[in-house]
């Protein structure tokens, strides 16, 4: 897939590289996957939404934390032909409700530790599907385990990449209210590809994505383009610069990407921790202006441009 050639078909595009590279690790760490079976495991997934009526057309909301859950319920959704809707993590249940009412949501697919707000957001809405990830279902919440096993045929809805929304993200609402920023698969597989080039990103990479994949850097960057390109993805919950200096060198990442702020919280790490840097080849700044001295300083003691 090359800027050129557009790249506009998101699950085309997953569906060859997963054949090809079954067997090769996408998802490293803790909870790592193969691509065959994030393959499966999003299949079982599209099938649960479409079963229940959440298909083309329809928006599905995923709350839920950085983790191979969270990709297999991305990409779940978008194969079952609805629009993906993340949520910040960070929002007030009010925050959550506003924008699920807004889009038209049908579905939720929340992480356990979110049970409460998740409750909150969705009241006196009417899904047709609510799933928990991290834990058994109950009543009319199904298990995000239950989904995955949903037996059937693979699932190949009918998409116009340039006109089927992928995801729906929502701004921050700083001005007024949150609005929803709607991206089409031709959209995402596009800049996906564009990333790729200008990364000479290849299948031997391994992208660590410690930023929340909720966001559009994240997922576009860390999650899309890997695994369009059958590199690997190392998800990281939560920043602390020891933790992701250990997940670096535990799971072999050739790629970091962060803020400006990440960047000079690291300059402060230790000898030891710096030394476990030295598979990164590149690193990726974004989401405001990087300081010229904090850029500087990292690229001379890290070493990495």
């Amino acid at each position: 897939m090359t800027p050129a050639d557009g790249g506009a078909e998101i699950l085309g595009r997953f569906r060859t590289v997963a054949a090809e590279q079954g067997a090769r690790p996408c998802i490293h760490g803790e909870d790592g996957q193969t691509y065959a079976e994030l393959d499966r495991r999003s299949d079982g997934v599209a099938r649960a939404l479409m079963g229940a009526g959440v298909g083309a057309g329809e928006r599905a909301g995923l709350l839920c934390p950085n983790g191979a859950d969270f990709v297999v319920a991305y990409l779940g959704i978008l194969k079952s032909g609805a629009t993906a809707v993340p949520l910040n993590l960070m929002l007030h249940p009010r925050e959550m409700a506003f924008a699920l009412a807004d889009c038209g949501a049908c579905a939720l697919i929340h992480h356990q530790a979110f049970d409460t707000a998740a409750a909150e957001a969705t009241a006196g809405l009417d899904l047709r599907l609510r799933a928990r990830i991290g834990g058994a279902g109950s009543g009319e919440i199904r298990g995000f385990e239950d989904l995955i096993e949903t037996p059937g045929e693979r699932v190949a809805p009918a998409l116009d990449p340039s006109e089927s929304v992928a995801v729906t993200l929502y701004t921050s609402g700083t001005t007024g209210r949150p609005k929803g920023a709607m991206l089409t698969h031709a959209n995402l597989a596009s800049n996906a590809a564009s990333v790729a080039a200008a990364l000479s990103l290849t299948r031997d990479d391994r992208v660590l994505v410690v930023l929340p994949m909720f966001h559009a850097f994240a997922a576009t960057v860390g999650v899309l383009t890997p695994l369009l390109q059958g590199g690997g993805i190392v998800p990281v919950a939560r920043f602390e610069p020891r933790l992701v200096s250990q997940a670096i060198a535990d799971q072999g990442a050739t790629l970091f990407l962060g803020v400006p702020s990440m960047y000079g919280l690291l300059l402060r790490l230790e000898e030891a921790s710096i030394g476990q840097w030295r598979g990164v080849r590149l690193c990726v700044s974004g989401g405001a202006a990087l300081p010229e001295a904090v850029l500087s300083g990292f690229e001379s003691r890290f070493a990495v441009p």
